[in-house]
């Protein structure tokens, strides 16, 4: 949840979480948040609103407007003299937050965000870069034959007025991430393309522009307004 402040307004870069919620006990405190307890965690202002939190493991990934970090669940971290960390119990639901390294967010396009095992995809159109987030930390996918593309055509896409939109999603049937540059402006057109990482380069361009993708028993869908598209049919 994102946290606000005594008067009332929006804090758009902490974390407030509530009691729990266990389904086999029909325990719901998800209602509660008792001021007696520190139940709040804040990041750095500098580095925008969070716009996406994604849960894995024992893990929350945070995507701030200019930074990723990761935060541990139910546990901190103590790190040596040598720069290696042991992981401890803790009291605290979120525990130490870790920024990952490189200026890199996720801009104000959460809807760029997709998942494969280990590996999480997104935009910084700030930085005209789109993403990938694995075990080894951030690279910039954009840098494989494709930087001056999607510096040209990261620019059009949600400018104030026209309000553009950046779709991703993971063709989990060909394996690559697919995103699509939508732009408001009527003078521009959407580009969608493929990201393969069986080749680490960007080996497709589609000639449609979802409003959303999801995969189901190995088969990759899109939708378009109320249409549903399966893109992998074989007869």
């Amino acid at each position: 949840m994102v946290e606000k402040t005594n008067e009332g307004s929006l804090l758009g870069n902490g974390l407030i979480y509530s009691g729990i919620y266990n389904s086999r006990t029909d325990v719901n405190n998800t209602n509660q948040f008792p001021i007696g307890e520190d139940i709040s965690r804040s990041l750095d202002p500098s580095n925008g609103t969070i716009q996406k939190l994604y849960a894995e493991d024992a893990d929350l990934t945070i995507f701030q407007e200019n930074k990723v970090s990761k935060a541990l669940i139910d546990k901190d971290a103590i790190y040596s003299a040598e720069g290696g960390s042991i992981t401890t119990t803790s009291m605290r639901v979120i525990g130490q937050i870790v920024p990952y390294k490189g200026n890199y967010g996720i801009s104000k396009n959460p809807e760029s965000f997709a998942v494969y095992g280990y590996r999480k995809y997104f935009t910084d159109k700030n930085r005209n870069a789109v993403l990938r987030l694995s075990r080894d930390g951030i690279t910039e996918i954009s840098s494989y034959g494709m930087k001056d593309f999607f510096r040209d055509n990261l620019i059009n896409i949600d400018e104030p007025v026209w309000k553009g939109k950046i779709v991703g999603g993971f063709d989990v049937h060909n394996k690559s991430y697919v995103v699509s540059l939508q732009s408001a402006k009527p003078d521009v057109l959407y580009k969608t393309l493929a990201f393969d990482e069986a080749v680490k380069g960007w080996t497709s361009f589609y000639s449609y522009d979802p409003s959303f993708s999801f995969n189901l028993k190995n088969n990759f869908f899109t939708t378009n307004g109320i249409k549903l598209y399966l893109h992998n049919f074989e007869k």
